[in-house]
């Protein structure tokens, strides 16, 4: 995405055919700064606030359904952005791009963008998401990737002699498996039907769910199943065929059903980071490394030429982009620099995680070499996912899927550091582009309704969006946005290096104030009352 510039001699981004400008006092006389009580030694209290410039509302070209001018955003360019105050615009459906930062008009744009989040301390593993752990861990514990088998030629070959021995033992293997199956036969026949059995079980979310089948004929509630996780929801289905085909009932023998039961237990089910664990001696070597991007550390700087190259061979490769669209430079505007800080007075330290807060590279290594890279900000309500790239060569890993879970992985690390940052933002959920539909598999997620600015499931917003592209979330007609701001008297401008309110800049200059106005509106109503009042606009 393109950052706009101006010139520094001019205040906003104004059409050529209409361009105002206004000249402030470079030097201003000292003043009382009501922010720290000084004489105005502190800049104006610029210190310990978010400072921006208004861009104006834009219209580009969409990368997802490829209409000409039918993205519509409002933008503000950073140069400096705290991170609380980022948390606040991100949950406002805001998002950013280097020092921009933009929210779309969502109901004018051509493809709504949809903030998503996932509660990651709750997040659920999915069977393909499980899958995909298992061939990374396959490919780092015994170097197999898929579809290939362990290499046995590399054993002794068997002799003639000792044929008949083998074949005694694959003989006895026989015998001992046929008596297994008798045995389990002579169980299968005490019969133990599912009325005793249910009985004799704790009353778990699996228990609930067999009584309701076997008492009901209605589907359970929403709130049961939302209780569920994803192995219990698929036995309910199976579950309820049986009984449709009249094959389930109190008197059910439970041993054609024991499995599925003990399946369905939630003990037996491995959590996200036992899962990501490898084994002590694995034949490949693979380790993530968290640095600092902005400011940029010295491990960052070190890793810069290495991690760019990967990058370029990934874009090249699965977006075919140019060699010149890559270059190293468009590296860095799109994914090293920022304004984003890693210092907010505002938050105690009790509150901050020992990585600390802003921009961060997550590092991939496989044998000592990088191989992928996740672009994240880790803010003070949860880890925002910004960009990933991977070696090409090592797809066949399924590395953009895998890497989400490791980002998840460290957000309820870190949550358990710091319980604030419990929520995994993926940016943006496009309905309107198929393509963009896989982050809604990271469950349970969240969608932001653009009109009340609240969160809910995704599950109950699917169904609306598959019949228009823009929808209110909120069910309840009387809720509003809590946090609106019209009233504009409270914004903060720099003029010089002075703080001036709106009725000040407006004795200062009607013509300018009446040209600015629409776009300080916007930016109140879109930014919130807490934002609104509190980050400063530059107008130098």
């Amino acid at each position: 995405m393109s950052t706009h510039r101006h010139d520094a001699s001019s205040i906003s981004n104004v059409s050529s055919s209409s361009i105002v400008q206004i000249a402030f006092n470079s030097n201003p006389t000292p003043h009382h700064c009501g922010y720290c009580n000084t004489d105005g030694s502190c800049s104006a209290g610029l210190c310990p606030s978010s400072l921006i410039s208004l861009r104006k509302i834009h219209s580009s070209n969409c990368g997802y359904c490829q209409t000409k001018r039918g993205k519509i955003s409002f933008g503000i360019v950073a140069s400096k952005m705290l991170v609380d105050d980022y948390l606040l615009l991100m949950d406002r459906g805001w998002r950013k791009c280097g020092t921009y930062y933009y929210k779309s008009l969502m109901d004018k744009t051509c493809c709504p963008l949809y903030t998503i989040r996932c509660d990651a301390n709750n997040f659920e593993l999915s069977r393909s998401q499980r899958r995909v752990i298992q061939t990374m861990n396959r490919f780092i514990n015994e170097n197999i990737k898929p579809g290939e088998h362990i290499n046995v030629s590399s054993e002794p070959q068997t002799s003639a002699s000792s044929t008949p021995s083998i074949m005694n033992k694959q003989k006895k293997t026989k015998s001992t498996s046929i008596q297994s199956k008798s045995t389990t036969n002579k169980f299968n026949n005490n019969k133990i039907n599912l009325n005793e059995w249910i009985k004799t079980q704790p009353n778990t979310n699996a228990i609930q769910l067999i009584r309701h089948i076997l008492t009901n004929d209605t589907p359970p509630s929403d709130e049961l199943l939302n209780r569920l996780r994803s192995r219990q929801k698929r036995w309910y289905k199976k579950l309820l065929k049986l009984k449709t085909q009249n094959k389930l009932s109190f008197e059910t023998d439970i041993h054609l059903l024991i499995k599925r039961f003990d399946r369905m237990k939630t003990n037996s089910i491995r959590s996200l980071e036992q899962m990501l664990q490898f084994n002590d001696k694995p034949k490949n070597k693979f380790e993530c490394r968290l640095v600092r991007s902005y400011p940029t550390s010295e491990e960052f700087l070190c890793t810069l030429k290495d991690s760019h190259s990967i990058y370029e061979r990934y874009q090249m490769a699965i977006h075919g982009d140019g060699k010149s669209e890559c270059s190293l430079s468009q590296f860095k505007r799109f994914l090293c620099q920022s304004s984003l800080e890693k210092d907010c007075s505002r938050i105690p330290a009790s509150k901050i995680p020992s990585c600390g807060y802003g921009c961060f590279h997550l590092q991939y290594y496989l044998n000592g070499k990088i191989i992928a890279c996740s672009v994240i900000d880790i803010l003070p309500g949860g880890v925002s996912s910004v960009y990933f790239y991977y070696e090409p060569d090592l797809g066949f890993l399924k590395l953009g899927v895998y890497s989400a879970l490791k980002e998840i992985e460290l957000t309820r690390r870190l949550a358990r550091e710091i319980p604030d940052i419990k929520h995994y933002y993926l940016g943006f959920y496009v309905h309107t582009c198929v393509k963009m539909r896989y982050k809604g598999q990271y469950k349970p997620s969240y969608l932001l309704c653009p009109e009340t600015y609240t969160w809910h499931r995704i599950e109950k917003c699917i169904p609306l969006l598959n019949t228009h592209k823009y929808v209110r979330f909120e069910s309840d007609l009387s809720k509003v946005d809590e946090n609106e701001e019209n009233n504009t008297e409270q914004l903060k401008l720099r003029v010089g290096h002075q703080i001036k309110t709106l009725l000040q800049l407006q004795a200062i200059d009607k013509h300018y104030y009446a040209y600015m106005l629409n776009l300080f509106k916007t930016f109140a109503k879109f930014a919130g009352r807490i934002c609104a009042n509190r980050i400063i606009i530059d107008l130098n």
